[in-house]
């Protein structure tokens, strides 16, 4: 019932959201006999992109994940941001026509208002909730009461209107605004160092998006220093920009196609270098033969271009590969550790009784010190002896995290993991996982020497067959 009724609100938005398309330019389109900003800002059908995509990915999140609050936040958003527009269509006629409606003043107020929570409120509070839709840690409670009382700030400078007083609250809320983004960006940093691998991944998506929308305000900025004419048909580019971050955090939370992400960051880096490569390759060699024509005939030549290009398409194909080869060997992702415990555990389950004991031993201690980038040394129960059987690295007998190996009633060893690089903790995740690998090589050790010591059954005691996805 639950489910049901949160998808019949979520969805309720959406069509909400949809309606106040047709009314704004219903608004619009009544008499008045001066323009009115938000005619030009509404004319195009991808001023509503953004608002629609922020609906729909909260109505999408919702149907799937009824309480997470993420889902939410960008429906509600993207509802604001449909009134917003619907409101300052009607204040500003308002305004425009005096008394042909009423309480312009007070619905300019609210369009700020709508416009402000539409806008802010998934940049603030999503990020902040994002992935898993709570806080980091209860110490970013503040950072949320902030990200309130900015956005109330900012309510109260449009409901006074002019003023001096007015101008220092709003001042106050933007500043507060910009401070919780930041802290927000700040807090997704922190979910990347010290998330498992596929909250890594669902960080990366929101991260292209931030990346694909600061470029488009670099290039926003740029044109309104420029030629300020043509600010109105940024602002629509942005919009369109905007929506990459919805789509993101749908795609980080639906986990739909997730781990393509690291495929696309390959390919945009491979081809943004092969363009500037082949650009200035291009400039370089035009300019080049244009000079030689010069000194040879005494005039430019379009047979430097013609050249030029000819030479252009003989390279693309080796100039691709070997910037193909650089990215690939720069920017591979790095091998994580709860993806490794995870691959050994299903290469474990599938072969376990044909390992040997020492290759076993040996894959258990190398892939996570790999995956943690620590020091490791595995202690086996040989007569009561301290020194480790193997080691991984250098190993100084420092121990930050030691798991034990449970094979039934009896325990084998322990696996011992020095301080990580940088300093980073372990998190409960990869404790867990930690454990769960290192017990299920400790029963394929004690089955290796004896099926039947210690009552350890002939069949594994559990199956591997939980998904990462559900542990969260």
């Amino acid at each position: 019932m639950v489910v049901r009724s949160a998808r019949f609100v979520a969805w309720g938005c959406v069509v909400l959201t949809a309606a106040c398309i047709p009314l704004a330019s219903l608004i619009i389109s009544q008499p008045h006999g001066l323009p009115l900003s938000i005619e030009d800002e509404l004319s195009s059908p991808f001023a509503w992109v953004g608002v629609l995509a922020f609906s729909i990915v909260g109505a999408l999140v919702v149907s799937r994940h009824p309480h997470h609050l993420v889902g939410w936040i960008f429906s509600v958003s993207g509802l604001s941001a449909g009134i917003s527009a619907v409101t300052a269509a009607y204040s500003q006629i308002g305004l425009a026509v005096p008394g042909l409606v009423h309480a312009a003043a007070v619905v300019d107020a609210v369009s700020s208002l709508t416009f402000i929570v539409g806008f802010l409120a998934p940049t603030t509070l999503g990020l902040l909730l994002f992935p898993g839709g709570h806080l980091p840690s209860a110490r970013w409670r503040p950072i949320v009461y902030l990200a309130v009382a900015s956005l109330a700030l900012q309510f109260i400078a449009a409901l006074i209107g002019q003023g001096s007083f007015a101008q220092a609250l709003n001042a106050a809320g933007i500043i507060g605004s910009v401070g919780t983004v930041a802290a927000a960006v700040s807090s997704l940093v922190g979910r990347f160092r010290g998330g498992s691998h596929e909250t890594r991944q669902q960080v990366k998506w929101v991260a292209v998006a931030g990346a694909v929308v600061a470029v488009d305000l670099a290039f926003e900025v740029a044109v309104f220093l420029i030629r300020p004419a043509f600010s109105i048909d940024a602002f629509l580019v942005f919009n369109v920009a905007y929506t990459a971050v919805p789509i993101a955090v749908g795609v980080a939370i639906l986990r739909y196609r997730l781990y393509d992400i690291d495929l696309l960051i390959n390919r945009a880096i491979v081809y943004v270098s092969l363009s500037a490569l082949l650009a200035g390759i291009y400039a370089a060699l035009v300019t080049l033969l244009q000079k030689v024509f010069l000194a040879i005939t005494g005039q430019r030549s379009d047979a430097a271009i013609v050249v030029t290009v000819f030479l252009l398409a003989t390279i693309f194909t080796p100039a691709r590969n070997s910037v193909q080869s650089f990215v690939d060997k720069r920017f591979k992702d790095s091998r994580d550790l709860e993806r490794l415990m995870k691959a050994l555990e299903d290469e474990v389950q599938t072969v376990v009784g044909v390992l040997s004991p020492p290759r076993l031993a040996s894959r258990l201690l190398d892939d996570a010190a790999e995956g943690a980038r620590s020091t490791a040394a595995l202690f086996l129960d040989r007569n009561g002896s301290e020194e480790p059987a193997m080691t991984h690295g250098k190993w100084e007998g420092s121990a930050v995290l030691s798991i034990p190996l449970h094979a039934g009633a009896r325990e084998l060893g322990t696996l011992a993991l020095g301080p990580r690089l940088g300093g980073a903790p372990f998190s409960p995740r990869e404790k867990k996982r930690l454990q769960r690998t290192a017990d299920l090589v400790a029963i394929a050790l004690a089955m290796s020497a004896d099926p039947e010591i210690d009552g350890i059954p002939p069949r594994l005691p559990f199956q591997l067959t939980t998904d990462s996805r559900s542990q969260q």
